[in-house]
């Protein structure tokens, strides 16, 4: 009895083990291994961007942000193999590109072409003195010979309009907003140049009364067509500002492995179709209204 008992349990026993074999198999084959994509702090327009790709795209679980200093990082990691994706300025990547001349910088291809992201010159308001004369920077051209602060991608911006414009000032960089903003209330330097989507919220708590937002009176024929006409809002801070922009990129690497490139086929496919919901809904970043998913100056992942 106790023989024909464990004879007819066991092959009860072996089809368990198969279906949850078979089960398991099934879920690994269907669930993408987690990639990681580089934004930038919480707060910037990257990472606020990827927060609302991540509520309409709920299929895009499987992707971690990893907050970093910008584009400069972001690129870094990419190309070293630390990240799948990454937020970068299209000017960043051309200067990897063209200028450091990096071959590694030809496998990259745009997942989703997003924003222009406007160029901020902030320095401290100028004031006249006793005889009526202007003391401080009024614009960009009234650099020359001063100190600039910026950080991340914006390093690779301050460097390339300074030699575009000819313009001999000195580029600090710096580990991050906080510092920089902290060195130009100090006096350490002179102006702060930073590339970011307006209205950024952190430039609308700037005390109007200490800073405001400088012109880059740069003529357009000097610079690269990456970078076009803009024009900052900013109520608190004074008049429109003319300045110019440059478009962020969500990029990727070239793979051409199954487990990477099909989850990632789907997300871009997801964003492009729900551009709309990322435009009308509320909460979302303002830069989406922005957005066409169609300019792009890089080749395309496909």
């Amino acid at each position: 009895m106790n023989s024909t008992r464990l004879s007819t349990r066991a092959p009860l026993t072996t089809c368990a083990l198969i279906m949850l074999a078979l089960v398991s198999g099934g879920q690994t084959q269907t669930s993408p291994n987690v990639m990681n994509v580089a934004t930038s702090p919480n707060g910037s327009t990257a990472a606020d961007m990827f927060r609302d790709l991540g509520r309409v795209c709920t299929s895009a679980a499987f992707l971690r942000q990893r907050q970093t200093s910008g584009s400069v990082e972001n690129i870094e990691l990419l190309l070293e193999n630390k990240v799948a994706l990454a937020f970068v300025q299209l000017d960043v990547l051309k200067a990897r590109d063209q200028i450091d001349q990096d071959p590694r910088a030809k496998d990259l291809r745009v997942l989703l072409p997003l924003n222009f992201d406007e160029i901020h010159l902030i320095v401290k308001r100028p004031s006249k003195d006793v005889f009526g004369r202007v003391k401080g920077i009024a614009a960009f051209s009234g650099l020359k010979g001063k100190r600039v602060g910026a950080w991340g991608g914006s390093v690779i911006t301050a460097q390339i309009l300074k030699a575009k414009a000819k313009n001999d000032y000195t580029i600090v960089s710096l580990n991050d907003r906080a510092a920089a903003l902290g060195a130009l209330n100090a006096g350490q330097i002179d102006a702060v140049l930073a590339v970011v989507g307006q209205p950024a919220d952190w430039v609308n708590t700037l005390n109007p009364a200490v800073f405001t937002l400088a012109p880059l009176d740069i003529p357009q024929g000097s610079l690269n067509g990456f970078y076009r006409p803009a024009r900052l809002l900013y109520p608190k801070l004074g008049v429109a500002t003319n300045t110019y922009s440059v478009q962020r990129l969500l990029i990727t690497r070239n793979f051409k492995t199954p487990e990477r490139r099909m989850p990632l086929l789907a997300y871009q496919k997801c964003a492009l179709a729900k551009l709309t919901t990322l435009q009308e809904t509320e909460g979302m970043h303002p830069k989406w209204n922005d957005v066409t998913f169609k300019e792009r100056d890089w080749p395309l992942f496909k």
